[in-house]
C-alpha cells in the first residue's frame, strides 16, 4: 500500500530528556491488551514496579501528573531497562497519528509535540510516498467521495502553500472551497451565515476557547490575558506568514479527509483556518507582552495550542459544535477576520 506522510515527519525524533513540555507528563497514559499482557509476565523487581503502577488500564499518575516511569534525567524507566519494543503502544507512537483509506495509509506528527512543531513550522509542506506493506485498517468509505476530497484538499494544500498567494487570500479560499464541496455532496448547511462586527467576533472566538477544558491549568488563563491584549497588539508579522501558512497545510492534511465519514468538510476546513487565525493572534499578544515572537516562540505557542484542542476530543467537538452554531465562526464572519488580521481585502474566488 502507499504510506503518504509530510517530508519532514520523516526527520522527526524524540528529543526526550531535553523536552520542555515531556508527553509523559499531564496525561493519562492508556495501556493497549497486548503491552498489558506482556508486563504482567516481567519478573522481578521491575516487574513488581510495573504492576505496582498500573490501575485500570493505565499508568497511575504521581501528585504532580508525572508517569511513574518518567526519571529525573527526563527519561522512561521502562525504554532504559527493557527497551523500546516493550513500550505500550501510545508511548512507541506519540505523536504520530494515522488514516487509512484502502491500499493509501497517511500519517504524520501532531503539532503538539515540542519537536514535531519546530519540524512543522520550520519546513515546507511537501508530501512523500513510500510502498509499505498492507494494513486491513481501513472502514467502509465511497470512493468517489474520496477521489473529490483528494482533490479538494490538494487545491486547498496549493494554494496555502503558494508563496505568491497572500495568506488572506489562501485562507478565504479554503473557507470558499470547503463550502462548494459541502454543496457537491449534498450536506445541508445549517450554520448562521450572519456576518458581526471583527472586534466583536474576535472576541467572541477568544471566549469560545476559553470555556473549553483546559489541559494545562494555565492555559485557560493565559487565553483570557491575550484577549485583552488584543487592542494593543502589534499587526500580523510579516515574518510569522509562512509558519502559519505550515500550520494551516498542517491542519488541513491531517483533517480534511476525515470527513469522507462523517461529511464534516465546512468544520474540518473551518477548524484549520480558525486554528491559523487563533494561533497568530496569540503570536500578535507575544509580541505585545514580551516586544517580540521569536521562532521559538511560535513554535511554543503553536504548540500548546495544538495540545488544548485537538488533543482533547471533547474540545474538538465542542469547537465544531461552534462553528456550526456560533455568529462569530460563520464564512461571511471568518472572512471579515481575516481581512483585518492580515490588513489585506480579498474578494470571493
Amino acid at each position: 500500500m502507499i504510506y503518504r506522510t509530510p517530508e519532514y515527519c520523516r526527520d522527526f525524533r524524540c528529543i526526550a530528556g531535553e523536552c520542555m513540555d515531556s508527553c509523559c507528563k499531564g496525561w493519562e497514559i492508556d495501556i493497549d491488551e497486548a503491552t498489558a499482557a506482556k508486563y504482567a509476565t516481567i519478573k522481578g523487581a521491575f516487574g513488581e514496579r510495573l504492576r505496582d503502577n498500573i490501575k485500570d488500564g493505565h499508568f497511575i499518575l504521581s501528585k504532580d501528573e508525572r508517569c511513574p516511569f518518567l526519571n529525573n534525567d527526563g527519561l522512561c524507566d521502562i525504554y532504559t531497562t527493557l527497551g523500546e519494543k516493550s513500550l505500550c503502544h501510545i508511548c512507541a507512537e506519540h505523536p504520530r497519528y494515522y488514516e487509512w483509506f484502502g491500499n493509501i495509509k497517511e500519517g504524520g506528527t501532531g503539532l503538539c509535540c515540542e519537536a514535531s512543531a519546530q519540524l512543522i513550522l520550520s519546513r515546507p509542506f511537501l508530501l512523500y510516498e513510500e510502498e509499505v506493506p498492507f494494513e486491513e485498517a481501513a472502514g467502509e468509505y465511497d470512493e468517489e467521495l474520496f477521489d473529490m476530497l483528494i482533490e479538494v484538499r490538494e487545491s486547498m494544500l496549493e494554494t496555502v502553500c503558494d508563496d505568491n498567494t497572500p495568506l488572506a487570500e489562501a485562507l478565504c479560499y479554503i473557507l470558499d472551497t470547503a463550502l462548494t464541496a459541502a454543496e457537491c455532496i449534498d450536506i445541508q448547511i445549517s450554520r448562521n451565515k450572519t456576518t458581526i462586527g471583527v472586534a466583536e467576533a474576535i472576541q467572541k472566538i477568544f471566549h469560545s476557547f476559553s470555556e473549553l477544558e483546559p489541559i494545562d491549568d494555565k492555559w485557560i488563563p493565559y487565553i483570557r490575558r491575550c484577549a485583552n491584549k488584543l487592542d494593543e497588539a502589534p499587526n500580523a508579522n510579516a515574518k510569522h506568514i509562512s509558519y502559519l501558512r505550515r500550520i494551516a497545510a498542517y491542519f488541513l492534511f491531517r483533517y480534511i479527509m476525515k470527513s469522507i465519514y462523517d461529511g464534516n468538510v465546512i468544520g474540518y476546513a473551518t477548524f484549520a483556518v480558525v486554528s491559523t487565525l487563533f494561533i497568530c493572534e496569540l503570536f500578535r499578544c507575544q509580541s505585545a507582552e514580551h516586544g517580540a515572537c521569536s521562532f521559538e516562540d511560535c513554535a511554543e505557542i503553536a504548540k500548546n495550542y495544538s495540545k488544548e484542542t485537538e488533543y482533547c476530543e471533547e474540545n474538538m467537538e465542542k469547537l465544531l459544535d461552534c462553528f456550526e452554531t456560533e455568529d462569530s465562526f460563520s464564512i461571511n464572519t471568518l472572512k471579515a477576520v481575516i481581512r483585518a488580521t492580515f490588513r489585506k481585502n480579498v474578494d470571493d474566488i
